[in-house]
């Protein structure tokens, strides 16, 4: 099952250079709940932005050229492989229930239309400077499956929401 996991605002941006528009604590903690224990997707310029594999996680780079791949803390698990194609991603993926695409730009748009699930942070503000942007998501395509009230961000002072959509038949 393919899911993608983003934080979007209103304008549908999701990122800035390379970065997060916004780091927003329960967002975080959020993503790193939903994903522990799932294979999480990502492109190379989004593992070089964190640096490191992602613990607890069976993490995928997919990336166009070679890449060598870090040592891992707890091998019991974390691990780290390098794909170089969709197919491998989708392969590799298939026989682990759950799995997560977490960016970037690019994998998002590739993978979008194949999404069962998309667990978005909905952020209540427009990132006029942004130059990653998400997939608009249709309503009409799309089922909400659990929403959480409308939170606040102090640091940020922005309001968000979990949204989970269930891809329609």
């Amino acid at each position: 099952m393919l899911s993608l996991i983003v934080a979007v605002a209103q304008n549908n941006a999701i990122g800035r250079n390379n970065e997060l528009l916004w780091h927003i604590s329960e967002d975080l903690k959020y993503f790193k709940s939903t994903t522990t224990g799932h294979p999480v997707i990502m492109g190379r310029k989004t593992y070089e932005s964190i640096g490191r594999p992602l613990p607890g996680r069976r993490n995928i780079v997919l990336t166009r050229g070679e890449m060598e791949i870090p040592p891992v803390k707890n091998p019991q698990t974390t691990s780290m492989e390098v794909v170089h194609s969709l197919e491998q991603v989708y392969e590799i993926a298939s026989g682990e229930g759950e799995f997560f695409v977490m960016g970037g730009g690019m994998l998002y748009n590739e993978t979008f239309g194949k999404a069962d699930y998309l667990y978005l942070t909905k952020i209540y503000a427009v990132a006029e400077d942004a130059n990653t942007f998400f997939p608009e998501v249709r309503e009409s395509e799309w089922d909400v499956v659990r929403e959480s009230e409308l939170m606040h961000d102090e640091e940020n002072d922005i309001d968000f929401k979990f949204i989970v959509y269930k891809r329609k038949k």
